[in-house]
């Protein structure tokens, strides 16, 4: 019935319990899961002050762009573990930069998405309540079912 499921992830509990439902689906139909998580700022490629004297000590460059990257890539790294405990055989992260709800509507429609598993809540901030919710734009945007979990 399912072939391919994606799952935005934000590190909420929420997101969690997407994650939990998407990856039984995926056992269950032995379809292919993609985790994406959507940073809403790429960082300054500027050392931080606060870290300047760390990167000096360490001999390494570490930049606010490299912390929010590494950010995401720990979030999708244990929502990606998470999944392939529950079952799912094929498990892939995605990582990408803009507006949370545009980058997963346009990822849906490029890679044949037939089923978005979404929390109903996130990280996101008040304003989510005024101009409206991620998994609500995405329902409405894209054309693959929608399956939104508390």
């Amino acid at each position: 019935m399912y072939t391919h499921l994606l799952v935005p992830v934000d590190g909420s509990d929420s997101a969690k319990h997407a994650v939990q439902a998407a990856a039984d689906l995926a056992e269950r139909y032995g379809a292919a899961l993609t985790l994406i998580h959507v940073l809403t700022q790429s960082g300054s490629r500027a050392i931080p002050e606060e870290l300047e004297a760390y990167t000096k000590l360490e001999h390494m460059r570490l930049t606010e762009h490299d912390l929010i990257r590494s950010a995401g890539n720990e979030i999708l790294k244990a929502a990606e573990t998470l999944a392939r405990g529950i079952g799912a055989k094929t498990c892939k992260a995605v990582l990408m930069t803009g507006d949370p709800a545009t980058c997963i509507a346009d990822y849906i429609e490029r890679n044949g998405v037939d089923l978005i598993v979404m929390g109903r809540r996130g990280l996101g901030d008040f304003a989510g309540v005024f101009l409206g919710s991620v998994s609500h734009k995405v329902a409405q945007a894209s054309d693959c079912s929608c399956l939104t979990v508390k």
